[in-house]
């Protein structure tokens, strides 16, 4: 009877261990799940991210992109991230009873700001193709009306001068819209491109894979910053040549100009 009581006992406290090892696979489990949605659910906050800017830049509400592109930024944050996506692949290799993952931070995949393919813009690119839309505008000018029977030379030059000033306005408006869509590109490189690759990397346990695309996300978010300055520097542009083409913005920002240049009574 003895040693069928001890043989019981034994068993129980088998029991109990198991027992209290599927407790810690299952808190395993827990943190890991957790972690991983918050990775996942930022990719989703950059996604909803891209069509808020959308609206803002359709409504010239240049101070809501920039906290857009702000936004970005402190989503994709190599401080935090890093030791989220750290926390999943050791407690997984832990569960399932694999090696424990090299956790040395590679420092230069995110030092290295070309090695990083993600959109690209600059005031030249701009400016460049403002120049060529003013020439496509000429050619098609004298398409048009270059054998039409004048009245006079003032006629014709005056309703040329005309056209190539509504088509200089359209090609300013064209290029800040084209810098404003450019923020919204580099958000969805990093929504559609490199997050889905960041979260398989992670559940796959490739860190190597997971680094180098935290690194790719963090230059493209970097990039927002200079992104807002050039799209600001063209809208103002837009709004010096016409005000009243911002829509609504762009009579709050004329009313308020004008009240801030009032003489103000004592």
């Amino acid at each position: 009877m003895g040693d069928l009581a001890k043989a019981v006992a034994d068993l129980e406290e088998q029991v109990e261990d198991a027992r209290e090892l599927g407790h810690i696979v299952e808190r395993l489990d827990t943190e890991i799940t957790a972690r991983m949605e918050e990775i996942e659910g930022i990719g989703t906050a950059i996604l909803d991210l891209h069509g808020e800017l959308d609206n803002q830049i359709a409504e010239y509400d240049y101070m809501a992109v920039e906290q857009s592109a702000a936004t970005l930024r402190g989503l994709v944050d190599m401080e935090e991230l890093l030791p989220s996506i750290d926390a999943i692949l050791l407690l997984t290799a832990l569960r399932d009873d694999e090696p424990v993952p090299h956790l040395t931070l590679r420092l230069s995949a995110f030092e290295d700001e070309g090695a990083w393919e993600h959109p690209r813009l600059t005031q030249d690119d701009l400016d460049r193709d403002f120049k060529a839309e003013l020439a496509r505008g000429e050619e098609r000018w004298e398409r048009i009306w270059g054998d039409h029977s004048w009245s006079n030379d003032d006629e014709r030059d005056s309703h040329r001068a005309q056209d190539r000033a509504d088509d200089e306005q359209e090609a300013i408006k064209d290029r800040a819209h084209r810098a404003g869509q450019h923020i919204m590109k580099l958000v969805d490189h990093v929504g559609n491109e490199v997050w889905p690759s960041l979260v398989e990397a992670v559940q796959s346990g490739d860190r190597e894979g997971a680094i180098e695309a935290l690194a790719a996300a963090c230059a493209a978010a970097r990039e927002s910053e200079p992104a807002y300055k050039l799209y600001e520097v063209n809208l103002s542009a837009q709004y010096e040549r016409s005000p009243m083409s911002l829509g609504a913005m762009g009579e709050y920002l004329s009313g308020y100009e004008t009240w801030l240049l009032s003489p103000k009574t004592e």
